[in-house]
């Protein structure tokens, strides 16, 4: 996060959750309330400045506020609509406070790389609003300027609440409105009904690893690869989910296809960087995809013994080794010609040599989870050489 630019966080916890039966912020996701992880999302980035808007049980909500590092400001009006929120939650932060992003508590699932960019975007722009887009649609969190304090304390009611005050800024200065890429499908999830609150749960439990969507967005949007790179990962991806299919079938494991393929896709992200698979995986660690970048770390040397089994981390370190750009070959072909084009190189050998091995044991250990031999991958040849 970059330090020092005088963002806020203010987040609306106000209203009633009719639609919900619950007070959703008070509704629990991973041992956390879900506005409790609305309020860590800004500080984890950095923003210190919390202030969460409270109406309905306003005593518990704030309790849970505090308790979490937020401020707190009471709309009494708070059954007239969210606009009155706005307003009490706006009226509340400080002269210093630059610009703000705005959070219905309902959105618990945002990833910090999200709120980062829209951060990165304000340092270099100042502009008057900044939207997170993915898919082509804007969402939450918008990040406004400071300057829209004014009109939003000045403007009692605006016919269609804050998206009228915002729709006239933009009309009026287009320059001034940016739109941001992220790799966030939560920027348009929205928990308001029980039916959500299960779908939001699924989501969290898959959240350390992006969507093939989001994939799309870091390659397209934020970090993008030339074709060759993404050739040669869909080729490991579908290696690896090959590998995945065939050790689940035989052994009985539940491994994470989706997992395989995307992390697959992704492990060269930064190929050309020094420390390549190191830098990949701090990028989508940054991005909120904690999972992932663990094993895109160790596509390259992977400390494994055959004691630690077989899991999507040590999958996709095999399918890389299994590939020369889109094309299946065996361990020792992908080898020889490394160690061919290093020989002069003493250490570059020796370290190749150490991941030969362990290519060799995890191909056995994979063998047998497998219940057959790898060379059976053969039949999806076809398919990753027309990639």
């Amino acid at each position: 996060m970059i330090p020092g630019l005088g963002l806020s966080g203010l987040i609306l916890a106000a209203g009633h959750s009719s639609r919900m039966g619950e007070l959703k912020g008070l509704l629990p996701l991973n041992g956390n309330t879900m506005l409790e992880r609305c309020v860590t999302l800004f500080r984890d980035c950095g923003i210190e400045d919390v202030v969460v808007v409270t109406g309905h049980r306003a005593d518990e909500v704030g309790a849970v506020s505090k308790g979490a590092g937020a401020r707190v400001a009471y709309n009494p009006k708070y059954a007239d609509g969210m606009y009155g929120s706005i307003r009490t939650g706006v009226g509340q932060l400080t002269e210093q406070c630059a610009g703000f992003f705005l959070l219905p508590v309902d959105m618990p699932l945002l990833r910090r790389g999200t709120v980062a960019l829209l951060a990165q975007s304000f340092a270099e722009t100042r502009a008057m609003i900044s939207y997170p887009v993915f898919a082509s649609r804007r969402g939450h969190p918008p990040l406004l300027h400071g300057d829209c304090i004014p009109a939003i304390l000045a403007e009692q009611t605006p016919e269609a609440g804050l998206r009228t005050l915002l729709a006239r800024i933009e009309a009026e200065q287009p320059t001034q409105v940016r739109d941001v890429q992220v790799a966030d499908a939560n920027i348009h999830f929205d928990i308001d009904t029980p039916e959500d609150f299960l779908a939001g749960c699924l989501r969290f439990n898959r959240s350390g690893w992006p969507t093939m969507a989001e994939c799309e967005a870091i390659l397209a949007h934020i970090h993008p690869m030339k074709a060759k790179g993404q050739a040669h990962g869909k080729a490991v991806a579908e290696v690896a989910v090959a590998l995945g299919e065939a050790v689940n079938r035989h052994s009985g494991r539940e491994l994470d296809l989706e997992l395989c393929r995307v992390c697959g896709w992704l492990h060269d992200l930064a190929k050309g960087h020094p420390n390549h698979e190191a830098e990949g995986a701090r990028w989508l660690n940054s991005l909120g995809f904690e999972r992932a970048a663990d094993i895109i770390a160790a596509h390259k040397d992977l400390e494994w013994t055959p004691e630690n089994g077989i899991g999507e981390r040590e999958l996709v370190n095999l399918a890389d080794k299994l590939m020369r750009g889109n094309r299946l070959v065996s361990i020792e072909e992908r080898f020889e010609q490394k160690m061919a084009l290093y020989r002069d190189n003493h250490e570059a050998v020796r370290a190749m040599q150490s991941r030969y091995q362990l290519a060799l044991q995890l191909a056995a250990a994979v063998k047998v989870e497998m219940g057959q031999p790898l060379a059976d991958l053969t039949e999806i040849a076809g398919t990753l050489c027309s990639i």
